[in-house]
């Protein structure tokens, strides 16, 4: 039988939350993309597996096993958090920690269900300011005026060479006026687009800051 390896210690455990909360944050806890695939999650539990393992070469990791602790550490925080009358006192430094990211993913989390209440709200708008109800206009009865046979001779060039012009069908206007709706809800789905790239900006930029 392969030996089992040693538990973790509290200093492997602190630094796994904090290569958590430093580096990968925002992929390993937050809402994903769809740019975050899963392989991007596992190449990420394997970068901090490979510094764990390089701070303590005694005990190596792998990604599995820092992922597996990571939700062990999620779920001993929540229990301990239950459990205290006063939060605030005798927590441990690795408990603080992953509260500190609990809480701050809880703050992602409404702010991303709020972002997504306005930009339904915003497509149901655009889409009631552009729905226009097509009326068709009345069509006035023809009235057959004779004219004299000299007048209608004189006048035949210029008649034929003079078309007038004809009306746009209601079937015309109608695909007019759904191209528009389209137009503007590709607009908003570009302002979205913009949003989130700016928001992926943001974060990279905190964790950045963080290191």
């Amino acid at each position: 039988m392969r030996p089992r390896k040693p538990n973790w210690s509290t200093e492997q455990k602190l630094l796994l939350v904090q290569l958590v909360k430093a580096k990968r944050e925002g992929l390993l806890t937050g809402r994903h993309s769809c740019r975050e695939t899963a392989s991007s999650r596992r190449w990420a539990w394997d970068e901090i597996a490979e510094e764990i393992s390089t701070a303590y070469p005694d005990v190596p990791r792998t990604g599995k096993e820092c992922e597996r602790h990571w939700f062990i550490e999620q779920a001993k925080a929540r229990e301990t958090l239950l459990n205290q009358n006063s939060p605030a006192k005798h927590l441990s430094p690795v408990t603080k920690l992953v509260l500190e990211i609990l809480k701050l993913q809880k703050k992602d989390t409404e702010f991303g269900d709020r972002l997504e209440e306005d930009n339904a709200s915003c497509q149901v708008g655009v889409a009631q300011q552009t729905e226009v109800k097509y009326v068709p206009a009345p069509v006035s009865p023809l009235i057959n005026v004779e004219m004299p046979l000299n007048h209608t001779n004189h006048n035949s060039e210029n008649n034929t060479s003079a078309s007038p012009i004809c009306p746009l069908s209601p079937i015309t206007e109608k695909n007019t006026l759904e191209i528009s709706v389209l137009r503007r809800q590709e607009r908003v789905l570009q302002l979205q687009e913009e949003y989130y790239s700016l928001k992926i900006k943001h974060l990279k930029a905190r964790m950045l800051m963080d290191l």
